[in-house]
């Protein structure tokens, strides 16, 4: 019996041993053979074809040669990369101009809905997608049409107002029109502590905006300054792109947040509709009868997968500072587009805010 059972054990210990050899053998082969991929991808020229195939199709309506493209615009707006757990995609700002430019090479492609649903976001990164949409228009001459959905508000209606034609939900909340700079000071707090902030600086100003000592009136002029150019900056793209007059804009623009029914009758929105609506009305001012409704899915690369798996897992995460969880939050602009009651979460963080 126990020499049974030690030739049953051998015999055990001899499978395992082959089985975690043909195991580690599998996971070296896959390893090299992903590693030649990457090399390949990362030193090799791609072809402009195989830059393209990025972006894969996904038909959701209609028949026919010609398309229109549904491009989303959803969440803050940041050129900071999304994250979903280990995996790491492009910006929204990276995103649309990677949309925008496979649009622009296709020529069947007769127009574009912007699908907005953005709280705003940052000053720099609403500018740019509003130039890239600006620029897509010049170069291609296809229309642009607007659906909002939940929020289009500050930086969300910053882009909006690209569009030809701008479509309100019944429910959606836009609005909020202007800049902000949130800002916390503790002085008061380090002082009750007996904690001094020993900074040392090359000039009184290069402390401007620190929650550790209190805010001077001449620093309250510089940032204030900042923020009246960046608003007279947003008066304007609304009104080169409503067609209505600065100080009508200005009147609408005191940071309130509208209806969809508000919006129309203010003049910040042609007319209240879905999706379905958007649709209908791209196809009339793009003189089509029949087209499909596509959108655009991206197939990432190795490189891509792998790159921001391994950044990821190596501990590549950005320290943040919330004022609910006291954590440290440091991705976002000070300057911002956005409507801060939106989510309150977007809005409480120190030292750079979103």
């Amino acid at each position: 019996m126990d020499e049974n059972r030690k030739r049953r054990g051998a015999g055990f210990w001899i499978a395992t041993s082959l089985a975690v050899f043909f195991f580690l053998c599998s996971v070296l082969l896959f390893i090299s053979f992903a590693g030649l991929l990457i090399v390949k991808e990362s030193f090799l020229p791609q072809t402009a074809e195989e830059r393209k195939s990025k972006l894969s199709e996904v038909v959701l309506e209609g028949t026919g040669f010609n398309k229109i493209v549904i491009i989303p615009i959803k969440g803050v707006i940041t050129d900071q990369s999304s994250k979903k757990l280990l995996f790491e995609g492009p910006s929204i700002v990276d995103s649309v101009e990677e949309q925008l430019e496979q649009a622009s090479d296709d020529d069947d492609v007769k127009a574009v809905i912007l699908e907005i649903n953005s709280p705003g976001g940052g000053i720099t990164a609403s500018d740019i997608i509003h130039k890239h949409i600006m620029d897509f228009k010049e170069k291609t001459k296809k229309k642009i049409v607007v659906s909002m959905q939940d929020v289009a508000a500050s930086g969300g209606y910053y882009i909006a107002v690209t569009g030809d034609k701008i479509i309100s939900h019944p429910t959606t909340i836009t609005g909020s029109i202007g800049v902000i700079m949130p800002l916390i000071n503790i002085a008061d707090l380090i002082e009750k502590y007996g904690i001094e902030s020993t900074s040392i600086t090359s000039g009184d100003m290069k402390e401007l905006g620190s929650p550790f000592k209190k805010m001077s009136d001449k620093e309250r002029k510089v940032l204030h300054d900042i923020v009246d150019e960046m608003y007279m900056r947003f008066l304007n793209i609304i009104s080169e792109g409503r067609n209505m007059e600065i100080e009508d804009v200005r009147k609408l623009a005191d940071g309130r947040i509208y209806t969809g029914k508000q919006a129309v009758e203010n003049g910040l929105v042609d007319e209240i509709g879905y999706i379905e609506d958007a649709i209908t009305i791209t196809k009339e001012i793009a003189g089509l009868k029949q087209a499909k409704i596509i959108k655009y899915k991206r197939a990432f690369t190795l490189t891509e997968i792998f790159g921001s798996t391994m950044n990821n897992l190596a501990g590549n995460r950005t320290i943040k500072f919330n004022l609910n969880t006291f954590a440290i939050e440091d991705d976002f602009p000070r300057f911002m587009y956005l409507w801060p009651g939106y989510q309150q979460n977007y809005f409480l963080r120190w030292p750079a805010f979103n």
